[in-house]
C-alpha cells in the first residue's frame, strides 16, 4: 500500500510552467522507473542532426509509453517531446520551402 501511495503523490504534485526541476528537490528523483527527460535548449535541438532529432523523440515517446502504462503523470516528457517535434516540423517546412524555391530557378546555362 505504501508504493500506491508514493505514486498517487507523485501524481498531485502540480507542473509550475513544466518545470521538471521540482521533482528533484521534492525528492522523487531516485522513486521514478524511468528518469525524467533532460531539458534541451533550442540551441541543442538546432545543432543536432535529422537522425538525432528522431531518435530523441522515440526516446521520448518511448518513456511516455511507459509512463502511462504506470498510470504516471507523462507531462515532462510531453513538453520535451512537442519541442523536438516543432523543431522537426521547422526543418521539414524549410525543406520543402527551399525544394519549390530551386525548383523555380531557371535552369543553369551551359558554357
Amino acid at each position: 500500500m505504501g508504493k500506491n501511495k508514493k505514486k498517487n503523490k507523485k501524481n498531485d504534485i502540480e507542473m509550475i510552467d513544466g518545470d521538471v526541476e521540482m521533482f528533484a528537490d521534492a525528492g522523487y528523483e531516485d522513486e521514478s522507473p524511468v528518469p525524467y527527460p533532460e531539458k534541451f535548449d533550442n540551441q541543442v535541438l538546432i545543432s543536432m542532426n535529422d537522425d538525432e532529432l528522431h531518435k530523441l523523440g522515440r526516446s521520448l515517446d518511448d518513456s511516455i509509453s511507459r509512463v502511462s502504462k504506470m498510470n504516471l503523470n507523462p507531462y515532462p516528457w510531453e513538453i520535451e517531446l512537442c519541442y523536438v517535434q516543432q523543431e522537426m516540423q521547422l526543418r521539414s517546412t524549410r525543406r520543402s520551402a527551399h525544394s519549390e524555391w530551386l525548383s523555380k530557378l531557371p535552369p543553369a546555362e551551359m558554357e
